[in-house]
């Protein structure tokens, strides 16, 4: 039992059969990879930094700027994804048409900052105290602004488009707009203070 060999028949097999194989030798790495090399550009076209004419670079430096141009006047064609629609614009145009305290307290708030840089603090502490009652009545107020505005806005909203044509983050686009310099809005303002939507 353990220990005893058997006689086995020990005869070859041979497994693979005739043309079987691929008829040629395993390429080696680098000329594999040499077959799969082409170039990063592909021939007949320019790589934009370098083969491109100053003509071509011109035209399209001239078509940014337009672009940039119309959008910044409210074109609908050229405005982000985020600006389109008349929904959007309404929006723009009640924040644009009234003085908001919310675009105050930036600049506000950046005086405050470089006072306290100053050393007001140590030498008229009152002072300090009444100018930081200043900023957080600015705060509160302002948020009262914003709320009172988007009130405002979803009932325009509902009057002329109806009630299913308020779009998410209507509100919120119009809290930030109103939060914003009147001069860094993006689209500019089409409204003067006072007016109306159109």
């Amino acid at each position: 039992m353990f220990g005893l060999r058997k006689k086995q028949d020990q005869t070859p097999v041979d497994t693979v059969p005739v043309g079987y194989g691929k008829g040629k030798a395993t390429p080696r790495r680098r000329e594999s990879q040499a077959a799969r090399k082409q170039p990063l550009v592909p021939t007949g076209r320019a790589a934009p930094g370098r083969g491109a004419s100053k003509a071509t670079k011109d035209a399209a430096r001239a078509e940014r700027v337009r672009s940039r141009e119309l959008m910044m006047s409210g074109d609908e064609r050229y405005l982000q994804a985020r600006d389109r629609g008349p929904v959007r614009r309404l929006a723009r145009d009640t924040v644009d048409g009234r003085w908001n305290v919310g675009e105050f307290l930036l600049p506000v708030m950046l005086v405050v900052v470089l006072m306290s840089f100053s050393g007001l603090q140590s030498r008229a502490p009152q002072v300090y105290l009444a100018i930081f009652a200043v900023v957080y009545a600015m705060v509160i107020g302002s948020s009262l602004d914003a709320f009172l505005m988007t009130r405002r806005l979803k009932k325009q909203v509902v009057e002329r488009f109806g009630a299913d044509a308020y779009v998410r983050g209507t509100t919120m686009y119009a809290v930030f707009r109103a939060f914003q310099l009147r001069r860094s809005r993006i689209p500019r303002p089409a409204v003067k203070r006072g007016g109306q939507p159109a």
